[in-house]
């Protein structure tokens, strides 16, 4: 499957504004599986500018958890502080 590539007019932390969105895409025939479900919403997402980030394991989510709440509050935690808020 594939979507028109669609560039971005506006990117905020809080949402992602597109010139215009072009539906045609994909429509299942038959049985779509989850993985080819998930697939096609990565890569429509992609196509309206959010960035993909292949996080495989725990640690990986919680890092990056870390890293958009600081941004998302404009703060930095030490390891002690982090450690009292996400046990």
């Amino acid at each position: 499957m594939s979507f028109q590539n669609i560039e971005p007019i506006a990117i905020t932390s809080e949402n992602t504004v597109v010139a215009e969105l072009d539906p045609k895409g994909h429509k299942a025939q038959a049985y779509e599986s989850e993985s080819e479900l998930e697939a096609a919403f990565i890569e429509l997402l992609k196509d309206q500018a959010y960035e993909y980030l292949p996080i495989t394991d725990e640690a990986a989510l919680v890092a990056n958890l870390k890293i958009q709440i600081e941004k998302l509050n404009k703060v930095e935690f030490s390891e002690t502080e982090w450690e009292r808020f996400f046990p």
